[in-house]
């Protein structure tokens, strides 16, 4: 009887063990994934570029980036429609590769595409502040700006 008494309380040892070693891990992991939520949720909506590189976009039209809450990233160019998908990390921001339409593009439309395309490939950061967004690059300069519509 004694050794099936010693043989239950190992066996609730190790269960206790198990238990709070799951515990810890998922403690670990949760702070993580909630402040990926929040930071999600601070790009999630309808940003309108407001400049690239310092230029100020002087057209109304669609220049404009969509976030998700789910992680995904649409919107135009200056001239063609994109998506992707992004994830932030603390204050870097994961981009994916851009897929775009083709349409030809002429005057302002051809020369805002082209600015988009080559900041975009330079974004490395982001901040938000207040309904200004701000995607930067590897020394924190903002390479597109936009504001929340």
């Amino acid at each position: 009887m004694p050794f099936l008494l010693d043989s239950t309380v190992a066996n609730l040892k190790k269960i206790a063990l198990i238990s709070t070693s799951v515990l810890l891990i998922t403690s670990c992991i949760n702070p993580v994934k909630q402040q990926q939520q929040e930071q999600q949720q601070q790009l999630a909506g309808v940003w309108r570029i407001t400049s690239i590189d310092g230029v100020v976009i002087k057209q109304v039209g669609p220049a404009k980036m969509l976030f998700t809450a789910e992680g995904k990233v649409t919107g135009n160019n200056g001239c063609n429609k994109f998506i992707g998908s992004y994830q932030p990390v603390g204050d870097h921001l994961n981009l994916s590769s851009l897929g775009t339409t083709r349409m030809a593009c002429g005057g302002n439309a051809d020369s805002v595409e082209r600015a988009f395309n080559q900041a975009v490939a330079k974004v490395e950061h982001f901040l938000v502040k207040g309904n200004e967004l701000f995607l930067t690059n590897e020394q924190d300069i903002a390479v597109i700006s936009l504001i929340a519509e």
